[in-house]
């Protein structure tokens, strides 16, 4: 079955497609679940090994009430747990959006050895920071509503069939993972990433300022932007084959 069982012993679904090296990990933000990624993996996978899966609170996986079993640490260790599941022990390519940028940042911090790059897509350098420009309120207001749960993301940018998703997550699920997004802070942790990155930011993106991607740009010792024309907070569906090519060049360029 495509689960595992955590530490603190909640149920992680995971999908591991093709079989190629190097493996791409696609790690979801506040969406939450791998269904963002599944165009992409549809072609990635005939060439690399592709990870994905729900984070706890979201889609298949489980869904504590307790506040205390949720933070961006807690998110990184899950990752761990099913790269561990996957037998995933060559270093990996990172490919992440939003909240899941942090969580790629707090498992490079844990695990830096295990990780060859990472591709932020809608990142921000830290919740702290992001709460000055999106605080709770805005991410908890309507989340008793199926109807404005799915408005919250179709209005990002989201197609209207994969937003609906978001209308079958618990309340407290998203009231937790959006007090452990905007609880995480980065500090100057940045100048310690030292692989390669790339950060895609969508120049309609109103969910992420520029002002919220400098510090990673600047204190990353490699890492370059590239901004999409047209796009709003999710590169992985409005734009899949510009990702694609990121994807594709990122890798073609990791050191040897």
């Amino acid at each position: 079955m495509p689960f595992i069982t955590t530490d603190d012993g909640q149920e992680i679904y995971f999908r591991a497609q093709g079989t190629s090296r190097p493996i791409l990990v696609f790690v979801s933000g506040y969406f939450g679940i791998d269904n963002i990624w599944q165009p992409l993996i549809a072609s990635l996978s005939s060439q690399y090994h592709c990870i994905s899966y729900d984070s706890r609170g979201y889609g298949r996986s489980s869904k504590p009430a307790s506040p205390d079993r949720y933070s961006i640490p807690r998110h990184a260790s899950d990752l761990r747990a099913v790269l561990n599941a996957c037998n995933a022990n060559d270093r990996v390519v990172l490919v992440t959006h939003s909240m899941g940028c942090n969580i790629a940042s707090a498992y490079y911090l844990a695990h830096p050895d295990h990780v060859a790059a990472i591709i932020y897509s809608a990142g921000y350098s830290d919740g702290k920071h992001l709460a000055q420009f999106l605080p709770l309120e805005v991410f908890t207001a309507g989340i008793e509503s199926p109807r404005q749960c799915a408005a919250f993301y179709e209005n990002m940018g989201l197609e209207e069939a994969t937003a609906l998703e978001a209308s079958k997550w618990p309340a407290h699920a998203r009231r937790n993972n959006a007090k452990a997004l905007l609880a995480f802070d980065m500090g100057d942790r940045y100048a310690q990433i030292k692989v390669p990155g790339v950060i895609v930011i969508g120049e309609k993106d109103i969910a992420t300022p520029m002002e919220l991607v400098t510090p990673i740009v600047e204190q990353m010792p490699s890492c370059k932007l590239e901004v999409l024309k047209g796009i709003k907070h999710f590169p992985p569906t409005e734009a899949p084959e510009e990702m694609e090519r990121l994807i594709q060049d990122c890798v073609k360029n990791l050191p040897k």
